[in-house]
């Protein structure tokens, strides 16, 4: 193994992330990163996983994208593509494969508030900061029982170049919520900069973490880290359809059951503003970034591992976690794609 890769390993374990010892002394260790949107499912998958030792450094999508595409990573994890210009050098190319899915949920943090709705407009605004007081009127006239404080609203962002900031954006854009721009840099996606008084993090399990232990604050995030950390106030969002509706697998499913945009590139569109009655429209589909044709161990290993994922992980936890097994023409075509990884 390389040093790189050793001190990568290094790096899993000091950050609490699962690496797996291998059962055969011919077993391969491989190393992933980058996608934090599904840093629950790979620590999850990868500790039920016995035939090679796998480890995963949950950061960023922006950081899965570069560290393959320069070799550090033998597997990426993402939510958003390459940009034109961002792959560079790697022998062989690569290939997207869908990996799991699920909501991004809208949580906040105010005394004595459990039930909120916000629609496409207000959201926006929010986090574009525009909307700066929690008893601002877009927000009163959404909630007219709500005691809502005459206080500073606290947004938490993705400080990184994120997967979950890209689909967050891409869904205010599809909804046609101005100033915004899809992009995975929080601060040029909203068209605004940071809000006053607003607080970045890397990851999403930071984000969540920080929704949870700051009042009067309001983050976006997967509901699977929601759920590991016990954050239940979530936002109601209007959908397109006219409906205010509470993130949850169940939502979600119905949105990603309407989905099924499959492109050759092993990517899916996503149309958030379609319309689907009872359906929670902000979700994200997670993506592995995989080697193309390669005949090494290392990317035999990987193929094994998406494979492991897909066939039997995926269906066996993902709800329990929070997240959305993949069906359908998603699942067949991320079959289809892993197929690629090697010869």
């Amino acid at each position: 193994m390389s040093r790189i890769k050793r001190g990568l390993i290094a790096i899993a374990i000091a950050t609490g992330m699962t690496v797996v010892g291998a059962v055969s002394a011919s077993a391969e260790s491989i190393v992933g990163g980058g996608s934090s949107f599904m840093g629950t499912f790979q620590a999850t998958c990868a500790a039920k996983y016995s035939t090679h030792t796998v480890a995963y450094i949950s950061n960023a999508s922006g950081t899965g994208r570069n560290q393959f595409a320069v070799g550090n990573y033998d597997f990426g994890g993402t939510e958003a593509p390459y940009s034109r210009t961002e792959f560079s050098g790697r022998p062989g190319g690569f290939n997207f494969a869908p990996i799991t899915a699920g909501p991004i949920v809208v949580g906040y943090n105010l005394k004595g508030v459990n039930s909120l709705r916000l629609d496409n407009p207000t959201l926006g605004g929010i986090f574009s900061g525009t909307i700066t007081k929690w008893n601002d009127p877009a927000i009163q006239k959404l909630n007219k029982n709500a005691k809502l404080p005459n206080a500073s609203i606290v947004v938490v962002y993705r400080s990184s170049n994120s997967g979950t900031t890209d689909n967050f954006s891409g869904y205010l854009v599809a909804n046609v919520v101005a100033p915004w721009k899809r992009n995975g840099v929080f601060t040029s996606a909203n068209g605004k900069g940071a809000p006053a008084g607003s607080l970045g993090f890397v990851s999403n399990q930071q984000v969540t973490t920080a929704v949870k232990g700051t009042p009067n604050s309001i983050g976006y995030f997967d509901f699977a880290d929601a759920r590991a950390q016990g954050l239940k106030n979530f936002a109601a969002i209007k959908n397109p359809a006219g409906e205010y509706v509470v993130p949850s697998t169940a939502t979600a499913t119905k949105f990603l059951a309407k989905n099924a945009n499959v492109q050759p590139s092993g990517l899916v569109g996503l149309e958030w503003n379609k319309k689907i009655k009872g359906a929670y429209n902000i979700v994200a589909i997670a993506y592995l970034i995989g080697p193309n044709g390669q005949t090494d161990a290392k990317s035999k290993a990987t193929e094994d591992y998406a494979k492991y994922l897909l066939d039997t992980c995926g269906p066996k936890e993902s709800s329990k976690m929070g997240y959305l097994p993949l069906t359908g023409k998603i699942l067949a075509l991320a079959k289809t794609q892993v197929e690629k990884f090697s010869n």
